[in-house]
């Protein structure tokens, strides 16, 4: 079974027509993302049949819909509702994450209730930069305190430190990383994008042992780096800490894709040089394991 743990999904009234959709909700770094001006968009969309399909086309068993790092809180509950509604459709294919913010106080604690409830499995993508708040913000470790309690992981966006200027490379104080690691050892913190590189890191012993409770998804990989990636951090973290995600419906191949789809990716993974036991762990039995699936739902040979 292959699980992609980092895939995005939006309804037909934001895919019809984004930059309306952001500008009434004042989500203006999204709206860069999406919709660059002067220059033509990486982001690709897809309804929840076109997903399917594409899931099919390239063997992927489940995706897990990420919330977004919104600006306001209200557009973080509306994002959870979408989640919510498309989990009581097809909970077979569609896992989900949910959206939040710190600045949403109680509103927040009450909307992840919310989304327990309805069968959400952890929380993310954050971004602290982009929805300007401090990782040692009160409000905010009321959520890492709630996420503890339910066992959630939280997933981040992470930025790389260097590299060609684009939209989404917001500065990440990896530094803030290290602090919620050792501040909270029973938070599951998955940093997205590879870490901004910050793996490499565990090459030193105290951060090794201090970054026990991290692990690294894969998405976006190839419009960040060269796919000799895969085993140089499989080689200096092991195969358990790393996960399969895409950014589905992401354009990963702008030069040659016209539309979205997983098999592309997938070809580039499973040529990566990883051998089928590190493959089997970081295609979905890792994340599996990471988020409680039940066993007969988890990773097994055909």
């Amino acid at each position: 079974m292959i699980i992609d743990c980092h895939v995005h999904r939006y309804p037909e009234k934001v895919s019809k027509d984004p930059v309306a959709f952001a500008e009434s909700r004042g989500e203006k770094h999204w709206l860069q993302l999406v919709a660059p001006k002067g220059k033509a968009s990486i982001q690709g969309w897809a309804n929840g049949s076109e997903m399917r399909n594409d899931m099919e086309a390239g063997g992927v068993n489940k995706v897990a819909m990420l919330g977004w790092y919104w600006e306001n809180p209200e557009t973080c509950f509306e994002h959870n509702r979408w989640h919510a509604d498309w989990l009581k459709e097809d909970s077979e294919h569609f896992l989900a994450f949910a959206a939040t913010h710190p600045l949403g106080g109680n509103q927040s604690i009450e909307d992840l209730k919310r989304a327990r409830d309805s069968g959400f499995h952890g929380i993310g993508e954050i971004m602290p930069t982009v929805q300007a708040f401090s990782m040692q913000d009160p409000e905010w470790r009321r959520i890492v305190e709630f996420a503890i309690g339910e066992d959630w992981p939280v997933n981040f966006h992470v930025s790389e430190p260097v590299g060609p200027p684009h939209a989404g490379r917001i500065p990440t104080p990896l530094e803030d990383f290290q602090w919620l690691a050792e501040t909270y050892p029973e938070l599951k913190i998955i940093l997205a994008h590879w870490g901004g590189l910050l793996p490499f890191h565990e090459l030193n012993p105290f951060i090794r042992e201090t970054f026990g409770n991290v692990w690294y998804d894969v998405a976006a990989s190839p419009l960040l780096y060269d796919s000799k990636i895969f085993r140089a951090v499989v080689d200096a973290v092991g195969e358990d800490k790393v996960l399969y995600g895409s950014d589905y419906p992401l354009l990963l191949y702008p030069r040659i894709q016209k539309n979205p789809d997983f098999e592309s990716y997938l070809i580039e993974i499973n040529e990566s040089g990883l051998n089928q036991r590190e493959l089997k762990k970081i295609l979905g039995e890792n994340f599996s394991d990471l988020i409680g699936l039940p066993k007969e739902n988890s990773i097994h040979e055909a």
